[in-house]
């Protein structure tokens, strides 16, 4: 077993190695750090949108916003969302 691990540790530094020379910097040899695609799943999606129409949904009940005013801010806001990438 012992053997097996030193053979493992070999192999992925060579891997490692193999990364950095194609994907690494030219001067460094170090790998970037890259940020993660920012896109929102369908049930994080559901529960913004809940949200967004129960704030919505007290603010007519209050009065201080009429209904016009809130389909045309959820259409700009949805469109922002989307275009954003939350």
């Amino acid at each position: 077993m012992a053997k097996f691990n030193v053979v493992q540790k070999i192999r992925r530094a060579q891997i490692a190695q193999n990364k950095r020379a194609v994907h690494g910097d030219p001067l460094t040899k170090k790998l970037k750090i890259r940020t993660q695609p920012q896109s929102v799943s369908g049930k994080r999606k559901r529960k913004l949108l809940k949200i967004s129409r129960r704030e919505q949904k007290e603010a007519v009940e209050k009065g201080l916003v009429t209904m016009q005013d809130v389909e045309m801010a959820f259409a700009q806001g949805f469109f922002l969302f989307l275009f954003r990438g939350l």
